[in-house]
């Protein structure tokens, strides 16, 4: 099985369009989804992985509320992502939003799955520090959420 490596810095347009780079489609395939997530970047995660999550995701019933809310928080922010016939990509208002992407771009792999970063934030090693899960209480993040659903 190949795997997401490496890194590409690249830029998004006016609007709001960026290529996956063409190493990471041929592995993603048509049909990929970004959601959310930690640190303030954007997951990318083929169809078939995601399907692999969605499927943990349905184990979590009601009786727990702060791992609905988890689950409340994680599937709200998953997009289904069509590329145009020139193979660029939107990235949702919400997602541009919760990256800080502006202009600038860095696309990593990691493995099972791809990031996408501000350029700015990826550069800045103080936005990689996690604090520690604490239960999170009332005022839960999307980090929080990964976290308690090892999603």
């Amino acid at each position: 099985m190949e795997l997401f490596v490496g890194t590409f810095y690249h830029q998004i347009d006016a609007k709001n369009r960026i290529r996956i780079p063409a190493k990471f489609r041929a592995l993603l395939g048509k049909d990929y989804y970004f959601v959310a997530s930690m640190q303030g970047c954007i997951r990318v995660y083929s169809s078939e992985s995601m399907t692999d999550r969605l499927k943990a995701l349905t184990e979590i019933r009601s009786g727990d509320p702060v791992k609905l809310k988890a689950k409340r928080l994680i599937s709200s922010s998953i997009q289904s992502i069509a590329e145009d016939d020139q193979g660029r990509t939107v990235i949702p208002a919400s997602l541009k939003k919760h990256a800080g992407i502006e202009k600038d771009v860095v696309t990593i792999g990691m493995s099972d799955y791809i990031e996408i970063w501000a350029k700015e934030v990826f550069e800045d090693e103080k936005s990689w520090t996690v604090k520690p899960y604490e239960g999170c209480g009332e005022q839960m993040t999307i980090d929080d959420a990964f976290i308690l659903l090892d999603f």
